[in-house]
Parts: C-alpha cells; sequence; structure tokens
C-alpha cells in the first residue's frame, strides 16, 4: 500500500511537471478564432462528460475531473495565446497544478484510514509545491517576455534602417549613366536581400 501512493505521488508530481512551459506566445488571434478555440474547447468538455457517464462509481468521478481539467487548462492556455502575460501563464501553470490536484484527491479516496490521510498529505504537498513553482515562474516568464519584445523591436528597427540605406544606395544608381545603373541596382539588391 505504501507503494501505491508514492506511485500516486510521483505521478502527481511528473503530471504537474510535464505540463509546467505553456508556450509564451502566438501570433495574435481574431476574435473569430478565439471565439472558435472556446467553442472547440466546450464541445471536447461535452465529449469528454458523455463518455464519463458509461463509467460508474470512482472511475466515473475521476474521469470527469479528468474532463473538468483538461477543459480549464485549455481555457488559461487559451488566455496565454490571447495575451502572453507573467499573470496568465501563472494561471496556466496553476490550472494544471489544480487539475493534477483534484484528480489526485479521487484517487485518493480508494485507501482506507491512514494510507488515505497520507496520499492526501501528499498531493497537498505536491500542489503548493507547484503553486510555488508557479509564482516563481512567473518572474522567469515577465524577463522571457521582456527579451522577446526586445529582440522583436530591434530586428523592426533594424529593418527599417537597411530599409531606408536601401532605398538611399537605389537612388544614388539612378543617377548613374544607362550602363553602369543595372549593375548598380543589381548590387544593391544582392547586397540588401531584395533578390
Amino acid at each position: 500500500m505504501p507503494f501505491r501512493i508514492a506511485s500516486l505521488a510521483a505521478a502527481l508530481a511528473w503530471g504537474v511537471a510535464a505540463h509546467a512551459a505553456p508556450p509564451l506566445a502566438d501570433p495574435v488571434m481574431s476574435k473569430e478564432e478565439v471565439k472558435a478555440n472556446k467553442v472547440r474547447i466546450e464541445e471536447q468538455y461535452d465529449q469528454s462528460q458523455a463518455r464519463c457517464r458509461r463509467l460508474q462509481g470512482p472511475a466515473r468521478e475521476l474521469c470527469n475531473e479528468h474532463a473538468r481539467g483538461e477543459r480549464d487548462v485549455q481555457v488559461a492556455e487559451l488566455q496565454m495565446r490571447m495575451q502572453p502575460t507573467p499573470d496568465n501563464d501563472e494561471k496556466v501553470r496553476l490550472a494544471k497544478a489544480e487539475a493534477s490536484y483534484s484528480q489526485s484527491l479521487v484517487k485518493c479516496k480508494e485507501f482506507d484510514g491512514q494510507a488515505r490521510r497520507i496520499c492526501r498529505q501528499d498531493a497537498k504537498s505536491t500542489f503548493e509545491m507547484a503553486k510555488s513553482e508557479a509564482k516563481l515562474q512567473k518572474d522567469v516568464v515577465a524577463q522571457t517576455l521582456r527579451s522577446e519584445n526586445t529582440v522583436r523591436e530591434r530586428t523592426a528597427a533594424a529593418d527599417r534602417a537597411a530599409e531606408v540605406q536601401y532605398n538611399q544606395v537605389r537612388e544614388r544608381c539612378e543617377t548613374l549613366p544607362a550602363e553602369g545603373r543595372q549593375n548598380c541596382l543589381e548590387d544593391a539588391k544582392r547586397r540588401f536581400g531584395k533578390i
């Protein structure tokens, strides 16, 4: 019996760790895409609930918790894709931790007495560690998002500067006689990656 409790705690810890790092930023989603994703999430949840109705007892309860957890995580991930912020990343991590925790509590119901108490304590401690980790990761995600934004801004500025330089070189080429103009324009295109 202690082995089963240890296995359950290890599985919970693995489940939280395996889903710890959500994607940071997707291209901005349109309102239609967001709405379609929300509908898809609810349809998946309804299908999962329908599958759970075929089960009985603890298996049904565990299935329902799993379906609920998946839905909550997907909603949090959608929010993160719509608005990649440290707070939304923390919400994703917490949703995953809460889903694992609720499933673990259902699994603990199959034990009696001391074994159940230890199982619930292990699940609670793993959940608390996951919550702490989510708060710590918030700073890391904030720094990562700042870095991504800085890189994006610098790349855009470099692209604008290169375009200005290309236009200046092209204007200079236009002032050359016809036989040198074509070579100058081709050289400028090659140099600035316009070919």
